[in-house]
């Protein structure tokens, strides 16, 4: 690769400080090895005095990889290392830290338990029933969070406790942690800190260790990091570093775009190059995500021009799917060629959206609204199967994880292969889906105990299991155990009644009667505290802190959304045991999909394959907008462009809204060729609205 204008002034920036802004596809990693190279060949520095840091081990391997290629695989010294691991360096080698000092995710939770035991008695009564995993993992979530910013807990809002009992917990956590003599990862960076302020000389030793700091992904720095960076740059301030703004994405984690704008405060000799050539992605998708980005307030002004040729254009733009597919099962008819072909057209579908339009003039951009989730998966997955076929790689990129659940069951009912790049949660283990299946195997497959013992109270109904002996349930012996309780007599003959009407009802129906007739869902909104139980006031409910509310919204939000997923499911199915065989299929599609891609990184690592070369393999990838960071596809779906979901419905604030357009942004440049938006309407009872970052990319949604 030859650098162009741009990346030769940063290449051959000496001393001092520099703030390369690098826009999506500019080759920054070329940049900064090439500039790596130059310091060694020109200016003769010493390699082993030579420090790069960046944020993930593929990342620091994948750098020191094209190094060492590029210097024809001699070996120089230079340190390309993570901030984690850069860290526990000094303060292994200062302060005498190993491997053991290091909090285990499992002490990590006790540690945190025994921090919840200093809260008084009253905590737990109000809390019962809501610590469990999920939520310690929230909450260890936010301790991480505060260390990361650098400030004190004091006026911290938790999602999950009030502000006083957050400063109790984290107190209590971190004198645990000094008395064990243990560093959790957030801690390395204060620690660090910490030894540099209060040891001149150790300070200086490490000083004289680094003359020269590359640090690439700068605009992921949080304040701690850039502080210790700082630090640790001293006096000859050979600082460069490599970041752009508006992929900054991790603020979840204590990161701050601001900080780029503040080096500029802190070093105002610095030097300023701006890379402003994307060589990744085609005129229109660089320019839709220009007008998307251009949205924000607080960024660097940039104009990010293509650099790739326009002559690669897309023959057939407008592809509308295969007939439907939904009826097929999970355990249907096998294909020879597991990638299904398509039909290109123009002509619309009679139902709402089933067409892509394009969005920019060189048809690199298209987009789509669907009814619902179903008809989106299943569109969406045949035009995969279809880009597949081609030879391209491809990604469907989400918000969350559980965005993905729709296609991937589309995909696994086509047989086209794909991989989660992260480890999903199964939908179907939800605790939500488990009450669903275990009504519906009580009413179908016989009066079993164990499915009683998970449904007799959800909703309440006073039942105890000590009145249940026997393996199977029988509504008269329960009947005689309440005899003396007349009100629990009516209770009982409305369950049995209940259960009688499931086992006779088709699978969609029976899960709409336990919801709806039941009143399993107000039972969800009861249990999250949307509603007041017996006995329990309005007032009293709104005297719990703001985050706790919320978390239980986000809770019924997440259970409503499960129990939508199991019912809609269930339409596909004649019978329960079809339903089953499909919940084990599924699963073992997940551990298939987990197996092949550490089959799939093993390989890469033996034969060394890297970077683009991987995704060039015949298989279709699922990832976070977080996940997808440094990748590149051919082809990149974007589905669920909707209000609530891109924004999240949680983005408040602007700082907020702003990082989920950043968010956004960094989905949109993973893509060289194509890049597909698509979103649902939905219906009348919950309604769906096209996200207002289509509108800003240029999106006008027809009217039907």
């Amino acid at each position: 690769m030859q650098a162009n204008k741009q990346q030769q002034r940063a290449i051959a920036h000496n001393t001092g400080p520099a703030l390369i802004l690098a826009g999506p596809g500019s080759g920054k990693t070329f940049t900064t090895v090439e500039r790596v190279r130059y310091l060694i060949e020109v200016h003769h520095a010493d390699p082993s005095h030579i420090l790069v840091i960046t944020f993930t081990k593929a990342a620091a391997r994948q750098m020191r990889d094209r190094f060492f290629a590029r210097m024809d695989n001699q070996f120089f010294p230079v340190t390309f290392g993570t901030f984690h691991a850069v860290f526990f360096h000094i303060l292994k080698t200062s302060c005498h830290y190993n491997g053991s000092s290091i909090l285990k995710e499992k002490e990590k939770r006790e540690y945190l338990r025994a921090a919840l035991l200093t809260l008084p008695k009253k905590f737990y009564a109000q809390n019962d029933g809501k610590m469990d995993q999920e939520w310690e993992q929230g909450l260890l979530s936010e301790i991480g969070f505060i260390k990361n910013i650098g400030k004190l807990p004091a006026d911290f809002t938790s999602e999950y406790v009030s502000r006083q009992e957050f400063m109790r917990i984290f107190v209590s956590f971190q004198k645990q942690l000094a008395q064990e003599k243990k560093l959790d990862l957030d801690d390395f960076a204060a620690a660090v800190c910490h030894l540099f302020r209060t040891n001149p000389a150790e300070l200086a030793r490490w000083q004289r260790e680094y003359s020269y700091l590359l640090v690439d992904e700068f605009q992921d720095i949080n304040a701690a990091q850039y502080e210790a960076v700082k630090l640790l740059c001293g006096g000859k301030r050979n600082l460069f570093v490599v970041g752009d703004d508006d992929q900054a994405i991790y603020g979840f984690r204590g990161s701050d775009p601001a900080i780029m704008r503040q080096f500029l405060k802190d070093f105002p000799e610095a030097k300023q190059i701006f890379l402003s050539v994307n060589y990744r992605s085609r005129a229109g998708i660089v320019e839709t995500a220009g007008k998307l980005i251009g949205q924000n307030r607080e960024r660097f002004p940039k104009q990010i021009v293509a650099g790739q040729s326009t002559s690669d254009e897309r023959q057939d733009v407008c592809f509308v799917p295969e007939a439907t597919q939904g009826a097929r099962r999970m355990q249907g008819e096998k294909s020879t060629l597991p990638i299904p072909t398509g039909t290109a057209s123009g002509i619309s579908a009679a139902a709402f959206g089933t067409s892509w339009l394009r969005l920019s003039t060189d048809r690199s951009v298209l987009v789509c609204g669907f009814q619902d989730r179903r008809q989106e998966a299943e569109t969406v997955a045949d035009e995969i199967g279809k880009t597949l076929r081609q030879g391209k790689s491809c990604a469907a990129i989400f918000r969350t994880n559980a965005d993905a659940v729709w296609l991937a069951t589309a995909l696994k009912c086509r047989n086209i292969p794909y991989l989660w790049k992260e480890k999903p949660k199964n939908p179907y283990e939800t605790p939500v889906c488990q009450d669903l299946l275990a009504y519906l195997q009580f009413a179908m497959e016989g009066r079993k105990r164990k499915d009683f013992l998970r449904i007799m109270n959800r909703p309440c109904r006073y039942l105890s299991r000590q009145m249940l002996p026997d393996a199977e349930i029988s509504f008269s012996a329960l009947r005689r155990a309440y005899a003396q309780k007349p009100y629990m007599q009516e209770i009982l003959h409305r369950l049995e009644a209940d259960i009688s009407r499931l086992a006779k009802m088709d699978l969609y129906a029976a899960v709409h009667y336990i919801r709806r007739g039941m009143g399993y869902d107000a039972w969800l909104k009861e249990n999250a505290g949307q509603t007041p139980s017996a006995g329990e006031s309005r007032q009293g409910q709104e005297r719990a802190p703001a985050g706790a509310r919320a978390h239980a919204a986000g809770k019924l939000e997440r259970d409503l959304e499960a129990a939508d997923f199991f019912q809609e499911q269930a339409r596909e199915f004649q019978s329960l045991t079809e339903l089953e065989e499909a919940m084990t299929a599924y699963e073992d599609q997940m551990d298939q999909n987990m197996a092949d891609a550490a089959d799939t990184a093993a390989h890469t690592a033996a034969s060394g394959i890297t970077g683009a070369a991987f995704t060039t393999l015949p298989i279709a990838e699922l990832v976070t907008m977080h996940g997808s960071k440094g990748l590149e596809y051919d082809a990149v779906f974007l589905p669920c462009c909707m209000e609530g979901v891109v924004p999240h419905k949680k983005s408040k604030n602007q700082a907020a809204l702003e990082e989920e357009r950043r968010m956004f942004y960094v989905g949109m440049t993973r893509a060289k060729k194509e890049l597909y938006l698509s979103y649902t309407k939905g219906t009348k009872e919950t309604p769906g609205f096209a996200s207002r970052f289509l509108a800003e990319c240029g999106w006008k949604e027809p009217k039907r």
